[in-house]
């Protein structure tokens, strides 16, 4: 069976909870062999994982640090470059590729998502890219028009009394629009299956050859992408024009996601929810938790080696959603009743402006020696094993495996209740609200006075973990789901060609 496993921001070049679940199902499903289709931030990140023999190819989709995409794109010689580069002129632009996309914008930012035209229109976009020079087409000068008449437009219909967008507003929303559909602009191999590791941009050359050639389409959702979005979006972009553009992007994005999945796998029942406001068939989702070895996460055969302090782990990339500045203010105040606590943060830095943030509040709160920002380990069942109480302080997630992994290792949790979490831990672990230092801090004291307690729900934890969320039963599922949706059939011959059901749209295997 051949796979095209999609990922965005995570494996293989990124450690993280999405990237350890990508890298259990390339390892353990070891008869499919899977292409690669990584989107990455730019061209030059190395791989952190070693890739088992069954990855065939991983195709590297760099949004950022090229001029040109065809830096780092699929030429097969600077003769194939230039002929296409040459053969991509003005003309063809306005009369093949413009309509397209002038019906994607207008779809996308429509108050009413019809995500049957969005559909439509990014696999025509995509058949133009597979004949034409993408950077050649998204510079040429009616392409600009086009967009700045359907996005002001849909502005002034749907934000009126705002002032209209500023030419730089309007530029940098063209210029970023331009940089994701980077995804367009590279060959979409035939397999038996897609699957994607998120409802995003990432996620559309498995759209595409859905449209296309009708191949099976398999949606796994970690955190939820769109919800993603508006906190991101909401704090790392000032103009209100930019956010709103690129918030009804990401909207149609995801909802043609979720329209063209034959399997819709959120990792949790929270994420549910999300999938529903956005319209997704609930016939066709089917949760799928994530998996832990629990050989590799257990308890320590002998007591470990603890701190003489009180000490409290927390392992997570240091980011704003993770929440670390919370559990930062928390600590100040466990200081009050345990006065020698120790937190240590495990984790390397994603946001250098968010670390750099924290550093500070730990002096400003006089925590030095009691917050101590330990990077990244490669042992890290050792930290679960060490610590007395492990927490988590994220405000957003999905499913998470240090929860998991915490479980399995038999420590006492306390978390927010976001995402999955909840369905994790159910009563063998602490809950409270995310952004409630106070509440953290409360729970927090309450386990570090009671070893009892905590050795109670570590029990309980490990116990719960390996009865639902073992790596065994979660690779189990997913050889089904594969075996269910994919319908394998002797390849064509090379070079034959097809034309597909949808009209117009005709491609070469």
């Amino acid at each position: 069976m051949s796979v095209l496993f999609a990922t965005e921001g995570t494996y293989p070049f990124h450690k993280g909870g999405v990237s350890t679940w990508c890298h259990a199902l390339t390892s353990q499903l070891h008869e499919v062999d899977f292409t690669l289709f990584a989107v990455s931030m730019h061209p030059y990140l190395e791989r952190a994982y070693a890739l088992p023999a069954n990855v065939v190819e991983v195709m590297t989709v760099p949004l950022w640090g090229t001029e040109d995409t065809a830096e780092y794109g699929h030429y097969g010689s600077a003769g194939e470059f230039l002929r296409t580069r040459w053969s991509t002129t003005s003309e063809v632009v306005a009369g093949q590729f413009v309509p397209a996309y002038t019906h994607f914008l207008r779809a996308a930012t429509s108050a009413t998502p019809d995500t049957e035209a969005t559909g439509d229109a990014l696999t025509r976009m995509y058949v133009h890219f597979t004949r034409f020079d993408y950077q050649q087409t998204m510079e040429t000068e009616s392409v600009w028009r086009s967009f700045v008449a359907v996005v002001s437009e849909a502005w002034l219909r749907e934000c009126a009394g705002q002032p209209p967008p500023a030419l730089g507003e309007m530029a940098d929303a063209w210029r970023l629009l331009t940089r994701l559909l980077t995804v367009l602009s590279k060959p979409i191999p035939r397999t038996d299956l897609t699957h994607s590791a998120a409802a995003a941009f990432c996620g559309l050359p498995c759209v595409i050859a859905r449209r296309l050639w009708q191949t099976p389409y398999l949606l796994t959702e970690h955190g939820v992408y769109l919800r993603e979005q508006y906190l991101n979006l909401a704090r790392s972009v000032p103009s209100l024009f930019v956010r709103w553009f690129l918030l009804r992007i990401a909207s149609a994005v995801t909802d043609i996601n979720y329209a063209s999945a034959d399997q819709l796998s959120p990792v949790c029942q929270y994420n549910t929810r999300w999938e529903r406001w956005r319209g997704a068939d609930a016939s066709r989702t089917h949760v799928i938790y994530n998996g832990v070895d629990p050989a590799r996460f257990a308890p320590p055969a002998a007591p470990p080696a603890r701190s003489s302090r009180p000490t409290v782990a927390c392992v997570g990339l240091i980011f704003p959603l993770k929440g670390q500045l919370d559990l930062i203010e928390a600590t100040a105040l466990v200081r009050k009743s345990v006065p020698d606590v120790e937190v240590k943060l495990y984790g390397s830095t994603s946001d250098q402006a968010y670390f750099d943030r924290c550093e500070a509040r730990v002096r400003e709160l006089g925590l030095q020696g009691h917050v101590t920002f330990a990077g990244s380990t490669d042992k890290v069942w050792e930290v679960y094993q060490s610590a007395d109480v492990v927490a988590m302080s994220s405000i957003s997630e999905g499913f998470p495996y240090a929860v998991l992994e915490a479980m399995f290792s038999g420590a006492a949790v306390v978390a927010t209740d976001v995402g999955g979490v909840s369905e994790a831990l159910g009563a063998s672990g602490v809950l409270v609200t995310p952004r409630d230092a106070e509440g953290m801090a409360e729970a927090l004291v309450g386990l570090l006075r009671s070893p009892a307690e905590r050795q109670r729900l570590g029990a309980e934890a490990r116990a719960r973990a390996l009865q639902h969320f073992t790596e065994e039963r979660f690779v189990r599922e997913h050889r089904a789901s594969y075996r269910r949706l994919a319908q394998v059939e002797e390849p064509a011959p090379a070079g034959s060609e097809t034309v597909t059901s949808i009209a117009g749209y005709r491609q070469r295997r």
